[in-house]
């Protein structure tokens, strides 16, 4: 996620906060109460020694909850019981979000496409490349979406492996990141219910039922993003239609999303950066947990494996980004796993078929 006029002219110039959180002086290190030393512009492979920092293990539990005036999350069942995976991506008018076959008691299987057990990122340029957390190695997909837009503001992936990205202009093109070379127009139609610019993240329906809709966390698109009582909404689409529904009001106003293979939601977002779990049917919040980091101007983050895995911009160097994994199933802290990636990143897709643990 990125503010459009907040592209660095040079690496001694002033930035302002792009993304949920505040302002952030210059030198100071996104992690942490003090700056490092400047950071490599190597790429990923120079990441072979982590930097051991600690977060904050302060977890604590909201009990408020907020009506929600959606409807229930539920898969879409299908009477065909051909067990014949139907491909949708490429459908110039609707982009489907699971390859769905059907069960013998009519329940829809949304398998995974495949390559749809790594993190995407997207650079604010229209890059695509993959990460693999495993090895903390990136690769490049394509250089150019081939897109009508180029400046990205956020991008989520389905388990169909279809990245849908959100463009500056508040509109969203798809792109099957198995054949990156041919960008789709789905006819989103942007402005939704007043949901401009948006975060997103896909996310099961529940842990018995794999198929996914995706998530959207809005921003007012006024200043830099902020937090505070009914600040912000949450949003949901089925990706076949591509049509808003709200969820509830959220405390945070901007901030990026992702999801689990078992149904859970989480945000990025807050000031100084927090990890929140929604329910996703009520826009309650379900457990906040304080990070020992900021935000920056450009930021993005994905779950996998029990774990989740921040991208902000490196230290002293925001042309690039880098890696912070945060070990939200065990220690709960935090480590630089890679110092420069290849990119600056504004998006980070993850869909819902990476592992639940590790």
């Amino acid at each position: 996620m990125r503010l459009a006029w907040l592209v660095p002219l040079s690496l001694t110039s002033s930035l302002a906060l792009l993304g949920c959180g505040d302002d952030i002086k210059e030198g100071t290190d996104d992690v942490g109460e003090s700056g490092s030393g400047s950071e490599s512009s190597s790429t990923a492979s120079e990441s072979g020694t982590s930097t051991s920092e600690t977060g904050s293990t302060d977890a604590t539990t909201d009990t408020g909850s907020t009506d929600s005036s959606s409807t229930d999350a539920t898969a879409t069942d299908t009477s065909s019981t051909d067990a014949t995976a139907t491909d949708t991506s490429t459908d110039s008018s609707s982009t489907d979000s699971t390859t769905t076959d059907t069960t013998d008691t009519g329940m829809p299987i949304c398998e995974c496409a495949p390559n749809t057990d790594l993190i995407y990122v997207l650079s604010d340029d229209g890059e695509l490349w993959s990460y693999d957390p495993v090895n903390n190695a990136f690769d490049q997909i394509t250089a150019n979406l081939g897109c009508p837009q180029n400046a990205a503001f956020s991008m989520s992936v389905d388990r169909n492996g279809v990245a849908h990205v959100m463009f500056q202009n508040d509109d969203i093109y798809t792109v099957d990141v198995n054949n990156p070379n041919q960008c789709m127009d789905p006819m989103y139609q942007p402005g939704q219910l007043g949901f401009n610019k948006f975060g997103m993240g896909f996310v099961s329906n529940d842990e018995f039922d794999p198929c996914d809709k995706l998530y959207a966390h809005s921003w007012n698109g006024q200043g830099g993003f902020s937090e505070g009582p009914n600040t912000g909404r949450l949003g949901r689409m089925d990706p076949a239609t591509l049509v808003m529904e709200e969820i509830g009001f959220i405390n945070y106003n901007g901030g990026e999303l992702t999801g689990t293979g078992d149904g859970r939601l989480f945000a990025f977002a807050g000031n100084p950066a927090k990890l929140v779990e929604y329910d996703k049917e009520t826009a309650q919040v379900l457990a906040t947990e304080q990070l020992n980091m900021n935000l920056t101007n450009a930021f993005a983050f994905g779950f996998y494996g029990g774990d989740f895995y921040l991208f902000t911009e490196a230290n002293n160097n925001p042309t690039v980004s880098k890696v912070t994994h945060y070990d939200y199933d065990d220690t709960k802290g935090l480590s630089t796993v890679v110092m420069a990636a290849p990119i600056r990143i504004v998006g980070a897709g993850v869909s819902t078929c990476v592992p639940l643990a590790m």
